[in-house]
């Protein structure tokens, strides 16, 4: 029979064995339905370079080690190829962030490997990580509050929608969070009992946090000032603590050159190196850059460590455009994050919260003093730069909170086991917990809660990587697929190929931060009537410019046909639709048509020009454009009236007369009207072949055969190849001829 030790002993491996092969079902069913999301390309990139050659040369917004384990598999596989290459042929300031990156990071990806086998062996690595930030939460809780409380809270970890979606991609946030808590919960277990495996797990998880993500120096107020709170209370002396800082301080700086090799250079070339200080990155951060200057002058840290960190710095210094509830900032707002909170959270997770801080309160002495400062103090301190950051583009930047939130929920749940009302409270805020959990699964990233409606009506409070990510593309392609839709018009907000996913589309303007395509480029026009497909993120409109914030404006006030995943709206479409008047100084309108215009969007430029003009009647430009825009769609009579207009105001302007000669003419209106404004045309652009051939042309229509001959020769002269010219030279020639007398 086993002795109950032996028994209890065996209940916590039953139980975490439970857990982790729950959690990587529920992930990896979850993670394989994802297309790749906007970083990871990046990440496994970088991270394969890293681990694979040595090279840490792709994108140092990051320190590698969680690139590199995401990347592991990758070292094991055959016939994983890249151009290492083209980084040697490129200029070094290229590639520290930006698009340069982020174009080699999608060739390898979806061009030189097949990305969905890359990805799944990545991924899988993060889900291993997110099991051991489980296995932590579980023993801090156990050695705390009790096996039952520990339980419910590997329960409520493994049905967090936050923590689930972000602890299943490549990225640097699953790590972070395991590593902080990681850090903290040794410390917690060093103040309980001093122990140099304590301390080495200490100086061990907070290295891991340094050389992962950059916002892990933030272990280093949070462990001083737990370190603070503890001495005198605790096992730890003063004179221990001072060795644990020691400790801590030695690991993290021989890990900073172990995790790049112990080279200062990133790559085997020794002049491929970064010098940020010298270029108008570090203009935003001047202080920091100075520094950062020193530390790389000297060679004190790996260079690629040290120019990442300026570079981290400077992405935390405004303008950082971001999204809440409607509006716009690029500043953002110190609520950011607690909103995100209360919106993003499982309800039933909140009341646990507040019922567990009501808790610690009434049952501080029982609980202990200390162990509730180690749970709350880290929260404190980290909300503190989050609240002040500019940088709000996620609720995946506070995730270190949650595993510490996830502690304070399980006090309220040992105080609510006690009494058989609060079990009953437990198990409906359970069944209430794992109902809204089930319905958004597996799209666990999207998940909102009923205080904004739920995770269909997320997209009017936040975006990005809250909501619409990039991964949505495997649910269009099934959706295409069920409705035999061949072609789609697609506004993607992502870096993956929609093409590798099996998707014929037309794309549409979907500006991105810092890194994508100008919306004006590389777009076409959708096939209408059809399908449109429009990420959540470009409907929000946070990155797009005025314009096309205006362009899409009109599908927010539509019903889409389908909403894929929570983060893609397709619409079916006869015609545009039309947005609201625009209110304020801007004329948003003229250049929102100035961009369609460009692109042969003829008719919807006419639309925005016509609007522009009830606020500004008399903009020359403006009259011309439309006229022009309406001249392109075989309206020349409509376009008389507008262009008369214009050259009213602005009488010297060339292109003026010259479009209105041309609407004149195509009407067939007034060829004597025609000619003189053709005239004034010619004068005021006097090498402009196209005026000197509409005037050609009006004079031959009216009979004035030798000076249009005498015209045409003019443009001739400036294009002597020009075709237009030459058939219009032959025309005149071939009339001229047949009126002549035939010789004697």
């Amino acid at each position: 029979m086993l002795s109950p030790v032996n028994a209890r002993r065996g209940l916590v491996a039953v139980t975490l064995a439970t857990f982790a092969v729950a959690y990587c079902v529920l992930q990896v069913a979850s993670y394989t339905q994802k297309s790749a999301t906007w970083d990871e390309p990046v990440h496994l990139a970088a991270g394969y370079l890293a681990a694979a050659h040595g090279d840490y040369r792709v994108e140092a917004t990051h320190p590698p080690l969680m690139r590199m384990w995401a990347a592991l598999p990758l070292v094991f596989m055959s016939n994983v190829k890249v151009d290492r290459g083209v980084i040697d042929r490129t200029d070094p300031a290229a590639w520290h962030s930006g698009s340069t990156a982020y174009t080699f990071a999608t060739k390898f990806l979806f061009v030189d490997n097949d990305a969905n086998r890359l990805l799944g062996a990545a991924r899988f690595m993060i889900v291993l990580c997110a099991v051991g930030l489980g296995i932590l939460i579980f023993c801090w809780a156990y050695e705390w509050l009790g096996f039952a409380p520990a339980a419910c809270a590997l329960v409520c970890y493994t049905l967090s929608p936050n923590l689930l979606a972000n602890s299943s991609l490549v990225t640097t946030d699953a790590g972070i969070t395991c590593f902080i808590f990681g850090a903290v919960y040794f410390l917690w277990r060093t103040s309980r009992r001093f122990s140099a495996v304590n301390v080495a797990a200490v100086a061990a998880f907070v290295a891991a946090a340094v050389v992962t993500k950059f916002s892990g120096l933030i272990l280093g107020p949070i462990v001083v000032a737990l370190l603070i709170a503890a001495s005198g209370r605790t096992t730890i002396t003063p004179r221990r603590a001072a060795a644990i800082v020691a400790t801590i301080a030695a690991a993290s700086y021989v890990a900073i050159w172990a995790v790049f090799g112990f080279r200062y250079a990133p790559s085997d070339s020794p002049t491929w190196v970064l010098h940020l200080e010298r270029s108008t990155l570090a203009r935003t951060v001047p202080s920091i850059a100075a520094v950062t200057g020193w530390i790389d002058g000297h060679h004190l840290l790996p260079n690629l460590f040290t120019e990442g960190f300026l570079m981290f710095a400077q992405s935390m210094a405004p303008p950082n455009y971001t999204f809440l509830a409607g509006h716009y900032s690029s500043n953002g707002w110190w609520y950011y994050f607690p909103v995100a909170f209360l919106i993003k959270t499982p309800i039933a997770f909140i009341v646990l919260v507040a019922s567990g801080l009501v808790v610690s309160i009434r049952m501080r002495r029982s609980l202990g003093g200390i162990n509730e400062t180690f749970v709350l103090l880290p929260i404190a301190i980290y909300l503190v730069p989050a609240i002040t950051s500019t940088y709000q583009v996620g609720i995946r930047h506070i995730l270190p909170l949650y595993p510490f939130l996830i502690l304070i929920a399980a006090t309220a749940v040992k105080a609510m086991l006690r009494r058989p009302v609060g079990r009953v409270s437990l198990a409906a805020l359970s069944l209430a917990w794992v109902v809204v959990f089930f319905s958004v699964y597996p799209h666990t990233l999207t998940f909102f809660n009923r205080f904004v409606g739920g995770p269909s009506e997320g997209y009017r409070y936040l975006a990005d990587s809250n909501l619409d990510w990039g991964q949505g593309l495997k649910n269009l392609r099934r959706w295409m697929g069920r409705h035999d839709v061949a072609t789609i018009g697609l506004a993607y907000f992502g870096s993956a190929d929609p093409a590798y996913y099996g998707i014929k589309y037309t794309p549409l303007p979907a500006a991105t931060p810092g890194f994508a395509l100008p919306a004006t480029t590389r777009w076409v026009r959708p096939q209408l009537p059809g399908y449109v497909a429009v990420s959540a993120t470009v409907l929000s409109g946070v990155y797009l410019d005025p314009q096309w914030r205006l362009f899409y404006e009109g599908l927010r006030h539509i019903e889409p046909v389908a909403v894929l995943g929570n983060s893609i709206f397709v619409y079916r479409l006869d015609r545009w639709p039309e947005p609201p008047p625009v209110n304020g100084a801007d004329d948003v309108d003229r250049v929102l048509a100035d961009d369609l215009l460009k692109a042969q969007w003829y008719e919807r430029a006419a639309l925005h020009y016509r609007r522009s003009l009830k606020r500004h009647p008399d903009e020359p430009a403006v009259l011309v454009n439309l006229g022009a825009a309406l001249l392109s769609t075989g309206r020349p009579a409509e376009a008389i009236p507008p262009l008369e207009r214009a050259v009213t105001v602005a009488p010297d302007v060339g292109i003026a007369q010259f479009v209105l000669a041309t609407a004149l003419f195509q009407s067939r209106h007034d060829i004597d009207k025609t000619v003189r404004h053709a005239r004034r045309a010619v004068a005021l652009l006097p090498g402009d072949i196209g005026a000197l051939v509409l005037l050609a042309r009006a004079l031959a229509v009216r009979g004035d055969l030798g000076e249009a001959a005498t015209v045409v020769g003019r443009a001739l002269s400036i294009d002597a190849n020009n075709a237009d010219a030459q058939d219009l030279r032959s025309r005149i020639e071939m009339v001229m001829a047949s009126r002549r007398p035939p010789d004697s």
